[in-house]
């Protein structure tokens, strides 16, 4: 009896690790010298996977390398989640203690890692030393996308840009302020309340979700936003303020009161209060998360809460 005919050929790990790797470096030949093999070998697995699939995977293009159709799109997708989840097994279940190693990859919105990241990084390093963290920063758009591909294994970002379909998890809530120069006629002042700034140019961060956000919080105090200038660098924000040349509003707290020019700058809470903003942790609903990074979500919703006092 001829298995093969009856179940149809399988498909094994080895092929699905290799046609990853010429994904993501759109060559055989790269993928090849990433994954220690020859670039006929990566070709082949290629050819292997096509043929036990009945569709085409990867165009081929003479000194242009690959690229992928939306079929390989598709199962790359998904084999780097069962790669990732092949990887947990036989960390979990090979002779290698109880505590957990191995890889975890998380992303975070660009505003929120200088809070975030470091309170996280030092707890994971305390309570699971093993585990080997990496951090990509972005937009939340741009994090998801790479969610789904299956390149992190979740994202820390604010719940009002993540999209449906995700598994979620409340950090903390993040509290609008108002950055002001020092030399400001309301720095001095416990609160502000926005209609005192009524006509005043605005410097607008304007890295999504942010940017809309604190439009949208202006207009629905009746205010009539000035955008003086538009940056996607935080930095630069408080650069300005601390000149002069506006006013910012923030919904993350650094703790440093100075431009990097060295001007101090006020962040005062905004009277009367707005709505805060809910920071979360997300991951695909459809997809596990590993034995890893449920050990890094679980942490950061343990640690993560004093960032709330930082806001």
């Amino acid at each position: 009896m001829d298995v093969e005919a009856i179940l149809g050929p399988r498909l094994t790990l080895r092929q699905l690790e290799l046609f990853v790797a010429a994904t993501d470096h759109s060559s055989f030949t790269a993928a090849a010298k990433h994954a220690f093999v020859t670039p006929n070998a990566v070709s082949l697995a290629v050819s292997d996977l096509e043929r036990a699939l009945g569709v085409t995977l990867l165009v081929r293009q003479r000194a242009r390398g690959v690229t992928s159709t939306p079929a390989g799109v598709q199962l790359a997708e998904g084999a780097r989640a069962l790669l990732r989840q092949a990887s947990d097994l036989q960390l979990t279940v090979g002779d290698h203690g109880e505590e957990l190693s191995g890889p975890v990859a998380v992303g975070c919105y660009s505003t929120l890692a200088p809070t975030v990241v470091p309170e996280l990084w030092e707890r994971l390093a305390d309570r699971h030393p093993e585990i080997e963290l990496t951090i990509t920063e972005g937009t939340t758009e741009h994090l998801v996308g790479q969610l789904h591909e299956g390149r992190l294994d979740c994202v820390v970002a604010y719940e009002v840009a993540l999209p449906l379909g995700l598994a979620v998890r409340r950090l903390y809530n993040a509290r609008p302020s108002v950055v002001l120069p020092e030399s400001h006629r309301l720095a001095g002042q416990a609160a502000v309340d926005l209609t005192e700034l009524e006509g005043e140019p605005l410097v607008l961060f304007d890295l999504p979700p942010s940017g809309q956000n604190t439009l949208h919080l202006l207009r629905s105090r009746g205010l009539r936003p000035r955008v003086a200038h538009r940056t996607t660098n935080f930095e630069l924000v408080h650069s300005l303020v601390g000149r002069g040349m506006g006013f910012a509003v923030q919904y993350q707290h650094s703790g440093v009161d100075v431009s990097q020019e060295g001007r101090r700058l006020a962040f005062r809470p905004i009277a009367p209060e707005p709505e805060s903003e809910p920071v979360m942790v997300a991951w695909p609903e459809r997809l596990p998360l590993t034995s890893r990074a449920a050990a890094v979500v679980h942490l950061a919703q343990d640690c993560l809460p004093v960032a709330e006092q930082a806001c």
